[in-house]
């Protein structure tokens, strides 16, 4: 579980967005395997702003509060209907399930060997409005989106 939340943790330090506040907001929407741990590390300082984790139920969701949004068990349409809700808008997508890759999630963590991994999906991060650094997605395997 460390391992995930250290993985999540990075992804989003080396994620900028267009306007920056003191806080990264990041909700944690669905069940989720790994959630405990990123909800832990709410108050943490992640590349110069305070770090605020949430768990939030889906049908209540309102991604606008949400600099970025970590997916558990959440059905693809219910997936696309909330990527079609806040298409336009800066906002970190890493989802547990790596079928979301397929359909516009930008990170999908999966297991490599011992310890977490993450799939990327390019397009998506193309079309984000968000700066990811370089060093983060060479540690990813590219997820082709077809």
């Amino acid at each position: 579980m460390q391992a995930v939340t250290r993985t999540v943790i990075g992804i989003l330090g080396y994620t900028r967005w267009p306007h920056e506040s003191e806080e990264l907001r990041l909700c944690a929407v669905g069940a989720t395997e790994y959630g405990a741990g990123l909800l832990q590390s709410s108050g943490l300082v992640v590349a110069g702003r305070r770090l605020s984790v949430k768990q939030v139920d889906s049908a209540q969701l309102k991604a606008s509060e949400c600099d970025g949004l970590y997916v558990g068990d959440m059905g693809e349409q219910q997936w696309r209907k909330l990527m079609q809700q806040e298409s336009g808008r800066p906002l970190l997508t890493i989802s547990e399930r790596s079928a979301l890759c397929r359909i516009g999630a930008m990170f999908c963590l999966s297991r490599q060997g011992e310890g977490p991994g993450f799939e990327v999906n390019l397009d998506s991060i193309a079309r984000s409005g968000l700066r990811i650094s370089p060093k983060i997605l060479q540690l990813a395997r590219s997820k082709a989106v077809p």
